[in-house]
């Protein structure tokens, strides 16, 4: 009877689980390609502080560089280099949920040009800035070596600035694609049911043991 009521707890948090998937699904950034914008950036084009050239980001001091044919993008036909003239950032204004969880995924690479082989960069939110970097030794325009990354927040309010700031002080940085954002359960969450299918698996393989030692 204990194992029946297991399985039936495990699959209520299985089914919670998938429901809570579902709408974490829903991706609350906009563009995060870069591929919508006011002008077409060809091979590249420098965007400076205060541009809202690429639709639904504003380009932070100093500059970035919108990417277009200039090198292979992670998806789609554009990226963004965070140092444009000097090192830049772009950030947008996300709508959220005060308490709610959030994972922030995007690809990450770097400018194979010139400037130090590693390329560093900091994405902030509601939470602690997190900082990433980027080796370039083997990248080319042709294979960039895109690297998914990933961090997650919990919002403060009903909207939350992202940003993404190169931390490499030259004007070849950091490149970022993809970017994407959807709600997460809390880390508690994610614990218990953890903790709850260990414990049913582990009460599946002590009757399978009973039974083999009956027989």
């Amino acid at each position: 009877m204990k194992f029946k009521s297991l399985l039936a707890t495990a699959a209520l948090i299985s089914a919670a689980a998938l429901a809570q998937n579902a709408s974490a699904a829903v991706n609350i950034v906009s563009n995060g390609g870069f591929e919508a914008g006011s002008i077409n950036p060809g091979s590249f084009t420098t965007l400076f502080g205060g541009s809202t050239a690429i639709t639904g980001w504003t380009v932070g001091p100093d500059s970035v560089d919108y990417i277009g044919s200039y090198w292979q993008a992670s998806e789609g036909a554009r990226s963004v280099d965070l140092s444009g003239a000097q090192p830049g950032s772009i950030a947008q204004t996300l709508t959220t949920v005060a308490g709610q969880y959030y994972k922030v995924t995007f690809d990450l690479a770097g400018n194979p040009d010139a400037g130090p082989v590693l390329k560093a960069m900091a994405a902030s939110s509601a939470g602690p800035v997190q900082n990433f970097s980027f080796n370039t030794t083997g990248a080319s325009h042709g294979a960039m070596n895109w690297t998914p990354s990933s961090f997650i927040f919990q919002a403060t309010s009903t909207s939350t600035t992202l940003s993404f700031a190169s931390l490499t002080g030259d004007a070849f940085g950091p490149a970022i694609d993809n970017v994407a954002a959807s709600a997460v359960p809390e880390p508690a969450t994610w614990a218990m049911m953890i903790i709850g299918f260990g414990a049913v698996g582990s009460m599946a393989r002590s009757r399978r043991r009973q039974t083999l030692a009956a027989i």
